[in-house]
């Protein structure tokens, strides 16, 4: 079953349940790309469908840091939203992991451990790891690394 065939499965179950939350999330992300696929004239696969879960994820997390504090509804909302997408990715890389995958690389390109490298292992590292780490975690591991 695909990443959408689930995706749907999910929002038929929230309107069996009226979880109005979560069938909203799932509309969202099943018109993003299905809207891409039509686009692209093809069928998108589970990890390209996950950088629309990433996406989605990163803004709903920048709209509760803009939420006013006196609107507890909101924020509530939000924080549900967050966990429904959070459902949806893989285990996302520890710290440690991350700092481990960013080394190994290191090694393995022959890169020097320096400012000069950080684009190329931000973009590898994205790269092996699709839906488990993001941008920013990557450029915080990678700055601790290269003090």
């Amino acid at each position: 079953m695909s990443f959408l065939d689930t995706l749907r499965k999910d929002k038929m179950e929230a309107l069996k349940n009226k979880d109005t939350v979560k069938n909203g999330v799932c509309s969202l992300l099943i018109s993003a790309i299905a809207l891409k696929e039509k686009e692209g004239h093809a069928e998108l696969s589970d990890d390209e469908a996950m950088s629309y879960v990433q996406k989605e994820l990163k803004q709903t997390k920048e709209a509760l840091s803009l939420t006013p504090a006196d609107r507890m509804d909101l924020i509530e909302e939000t924080k549900r939203k967050i966990e429904i997408l959070e459902a949806y990715l893989p285990k996302q890389m520890s710290a440690d992991e991350l700092r481990a995958a960013i080394l190994e690389i290191l090694e393995e390109k022959q890169l020097e451990r320096s400012n000069k490298s950080k684009g190329i292992l931000i973009k590898e590292t994205l790269a092996r790891y699709p839906g488990k780490t993001d941008g920013k975690a990557v450029n915080q591991a990678l700055a601790q690394l290269l003090k």
